[in-house]
């Protein structure tokens, strides 16, 4: 699978709110960065969207929303490894939003860093 081909298949299991489909392309050391939750390690990610669609629930969106994540903004370095992804999303229905930045090498996704844009609940 090409490098490409994790980004898109990565940010589409996001935007239709399919954890097992980002978890898909991830390699076998990958972490999710949150600032509300800390690190969640490749074997709670799935779990993590999981919870993350049903915050999204509470704060106005729509259950099994397709799509759960609108992407506004997607910026795609790939001209040397690992290849750095920006985008900026927002859970669709809701006021949510913030940035990600995710790193990708030839195994998988490596990483994921997020920032929010909006405030959660507590």
């Amino acid at each position: 699978m090409s490098i490409r081909q994790h980004i898109e298949t990565y940010l589409k299991g996001w935007e239709f709110g399919d954890g097992a489909l980002s978890l898909s392309v991830t390699a076998e050391g990958f972490c999710y960065d949150d600032p509300n939750t800390g690190r969640i390690v490749r074997a709670d990610f799935a779990q993590f969207v999981e919870d993350f669609k049903r915050a999204a629930v509470e704060m106005g969106g729509a259950n099994n929303a397709r799509p759960f994540l609108q992407y506004t903004d997607v910026v795609i370095k790939d001209d040397e490894l690992p290849a750095t992804v920006w985008c900026w999303w927002q859970a669709v229905g809701t006021e949510l939003q913030g940035c990600a930045l995710v790193k990708v090498g030839e195994e998988g996704v490596l990483h994921e860093k997020i920032a929010y844009f909006s405030r959660l609940p507590e």
